[in-house]
């Protein structure tokens, strides 16, 4: 049996490029690995069985889809029993779902013994979701096009903390950038569908922050700091704010075996 620790992400800056004729808006971002986690145990069984937090149907499952994709690319079967402990806020702009799917392709390579390459670990991110191709390394990366650029980046170094504020309202990215190609602007166009970012960008400015903003598409604020005392001003002067608040930290992987 194998635990993987699957880190979050935030984007310390988020470019979108483009249009492609498929819909799809191309990117170009400094995404940032934290210690926000969910946790996924991963064993050999006879049939793929998924336990712990459901959070969506079969057909839809992000961990289902990594799972059928590696078979195909082996052209072999690799059932297993996967029990998810979800502690990454979904519908947040962390990228919850993205790293669940890279802990999947990760620890099934290692069960058995596939000894796939990172050029084909990739290949087989790419076709699960844009953002998977950056949580098999994550860390501080440059990120760009379609998600299947992942680039070392030292353009931004992350601070020591980072205070994330998730408010309540759940976002879906497709809604936003549907907004987005009216307004061309990510922030007003989360704010269209959760107004209380703007409270948090307001009150996140108001200190002497290296780094602030919105996490992908949202809704999720995070605030960045090198000092802890500060991360605790910040962090319980949100007490009537009505969402999640995490205080974490920079991680250097987006899995880790564990």
């Amino acid at each position: 049996m194998l635990v993987l620790q699957a880190n979050a992400k935030i984007n310390l800056s988020l470019e979108i490029v483009g249009k492609e004729n498929d819909g799809y808006h191309a990117i170009k971002s400094i995404f940032q690995s934290i210690n926000l986690s969910d946790f996924l145990e991963i064993k050999k069984n006879i049939s793929t069985q998924l336990t712990g937090s459901i959070l969506t149907s079969k057909n839809n499952q992000v961990i289902f889809k990594s799972v059928v994709l590696l078979q195909d690319f082996v052209r072999k079967t690799l059932p297993c029993s996967i029990h998810l402990q979800k502690n990454i806020p979904i519908a947040a702009g962390l990228g919850g779902e993205s790293v669940d799917a890279a802990a999947v392709i990760i620890g099934i390579n290692k069960l058995y013994n596939l000894s796939l390459s990172k050029t084909e670990l990739r290949e087989i991110a790419i076709k699960v979701g844009s953002d998977v191709p950056f949580f098999l390394e994550g860390g501080t990366r440059l990120v760009e096009g379609r998600g299947e650029i992942v680039k070392i980046s030292s353009k931004i170094k992350p601070t020591n903390y980072y205070v994330l504020a998730r408010p309540h309202t759940r976002v879906l990215t497709a809604e936003i950038f549907k907004i987005y190609d009216k307004q061309k602007n990510l922030f007003e166009s989360c704010a269209t569908v959760c107004p209380d970012i703007k409270c948090l960008k307001k009150y996140f400015s108001g200190f002497c922050s290296k780094q602030y903003g919105l996490s992908g598409s949202g809704p999720t604020m995070f605030c960045g700091v090198d000092d802890f005392t500060q991360a605790e001003e910040i962090a319980y002067g949100l007490e009537k704010f009505n969402g999640d608040i995490f205080i974490v930290r920079p991680e250097s992987a987006g899995v880790k075996i564990i």
